[in-house]
């Protein structure tokens, strides 16, 4: 009788995984104070990049694009407002995969990162669990997006950087 009833909650403890697994990216990210954004970022290069202007090329104001990850401390960004992330660190310049490799960044005085996704993440769909995260001792869990798209403006509306969201990672403890 009790292995029929731990067996049972086994299935249903299973089955529960596999159907939380699946629930879109969009429901889950209300319920989390603490995001970690693993993102690919555009950015066009400054002046400050090529201080004297009649030397530089055009690709001096070509845009840059690199991996980055940024906490947002108070819950994820919305669609709607400015997005202005706690805290942003860049990974690698040029992009390099997130799938199969592990990155650390430190976060200013937030903390330190480190972001692990699996190697066969790439095939997953959108809200499927691809990796793990960490931010000192805070425990995050990432989930497959790819769609997820914002841009930070300075004071003047004039966008500084644009990036998609490939990994969302909310806190299991927060």
């Amino acid at each position: 009788m009790h292995l029929q009833s731990t067996f049972g909650f086994a299935l249903i403890f299973l089955f529960g995984m596999v159907a939380a697994a699946a629930i879109p990216v969009e429901v889950v990210q209300m319920g989390s104070k603490h995001n970690l954004y693993l993102l690919t970022c555009t950015r066009r290069s400054s002046f400050s990049e090529c201080p004297l202007l009649i030397f530089c090329s055009t690709e001096a104001e070509a845009e840059i694009t690199y991996n980055a990850i940024a906490y947002f401390a108070d819950g994820p960004f919305s669609t709607t407002g400015a997005v202005k992330p706690s805290q942003i660190a860049t990974t690698s310049e040029p992009p390099q995969p997130w799938e199969g490799i592990s990155y650390g960044a430190k976060l200013g005085r937030t903390g330190t990162v480190t972001a692990s996704i699996d190697a066969g993440a790439a095939e997953l769909e959108s809200g499927q669990i691809a990796g793990l995260a960490k931010l000192d001792t805070e425990d995050f869990v990432c989930f497959k997006d790819g769609k997820t798209f914002f841009e930070v403006r300075n004071e003047l509306g004039i966008r500084k950087y644009s990036c998609t969201t490939n990994y969302w990672c909310p806190s299991i403890a927060a």
